[in-house]
């Protein structure tokens, strides 16, 4: 009977120091997964896009000339022609050769093309054989309700150009960048409380516009001169079209008013009123001045350097 009771206090014991050291050790798991750092990267959360400053500049890896960079531009936006020059005077680029002579073809490490210039029967693009290493690369930079389905140019391109930020080199209308040292901004003087900037209307004047022609103007990339014109001189603007949390993605939160934001254009105008009598609530939506500004793009110049990256 003794021996029965000291195997019985025995087994216990050592049942208590499993429960005790199970215990101990889901304690420890659980703070591991709380506040561990893991193993897998995936665990972290999203990744970065692949669209980065390395990925661009190996665009080019392939060249006929290794020492130069040739791009042709083959079909300028809208028709209307630059100096190519431009970007080296601009941004002190070296190594580059940017030209619009065709007689270039078949050395041009790129040959850019602008969608809306393309012909319907695809009769003014390029009529040679593309060499090995030459990389077309479509270029556009309106919304996708301003471009014409063209069929045949499916498997033509092999990069993209435009201001999506999931294109192979993305050229956007603008951008905010930090300040070199703290801004001291000082809000422009105004004479009136609200400038309403129409690009132009012409005998539509007047004319309805229904909901189905409005909306599929609406593109979450599509952030125009419209906006970083007004925002580079010193405005607040009002905004629509794409979600708050879209425009986020591109300029700070407190530096423009979403529509959105209000149930009615009563209650909008109400608080643009009180904005106009509040100089405190007024300046707060430039106080992200102080460590940052507005860059506006050079746009086609712009587009050539940041395809070519010398």
């Amino acid at each position: 009977m003794l021996g029965h009771n000291m195997a019985s206090t025995t087994f216990y014991r050592i049942l208590q120091f499993l429960l005790l050291g199970t215990f101990i050790l889901g304690c420890f798991v659980t703070l591991f997964l709380m506040y561990g750092k893991p193993f897998i990267s995936w665990l972290s959360g999203p990744v970065k896009s692949t669209v980065s400053t390395d990925r661009v500049k190996n665009l080019f890896s392939t060249k006929s000339d290794k020492n130069v960079t040739t791009v042709l531009i083959w079909l300028w936006p809208f028709g209307k022609t630059y100096d190519p020059s431009l970007c080296s005077s601009l941004f002190n680029i070296d190594g580059c050769f940017i030209t619009a002579d065709r007689k270039h073809y078949i050395k041009s490490d790129g040959v850019v093309i602008h969608h809306r210039d393309i012909s319907p029967d695809l009769s003014n693009l390029p009529p040679f054989k593309q060499p090995s290493f030459q990389k077309w690369i479509w270029m556009n930079f309106e919304s996708p309700s301003h471009l014409s389905q063209l069929p045949g140019i499916e498997n033509l391109f092999n990069l993209t150009l435009n201001y999506r930020q999931d294109a192979d080199i993305e050229v956007p209308y603008g951008s905010i960048v930090a300040a070199e040292g703290e801004e001291d901004f000082v809000p422009p003087s105004k004479n009136k409380l609200i400038c309403w900037i129409i690009h132009a209307y012409g005998q539509a004047f007047g004319k309805y516009t229904s909901d189905q022609d409005y909306f599929p103007t609406i593109a979450s990339y599509d952030i125009t001169e419209k906006l970083y014109n007004p925002l580079s001189v010193g405005t607040v603007p009002v905004v629509l079209g794409p979600s708050r949390k879209n425009y986020e993605n591109f300029i700070s939160r407190d530096s423009f008013i979403h529509v959105d934001d209000f149930s009615s254009p009563k209650e909008l105008a109400d608080y643009l009123l009180l904005l106009d009598k509040n100089e405190e609530m007024y300046l707060r939506y430039f106080e992200w001045r102080q460590h940052f500004k507005v860059k506006k793009a050079y746009f086609w110049a712009e587009s050539m350097w940041t395809l070519l990256y010398c």
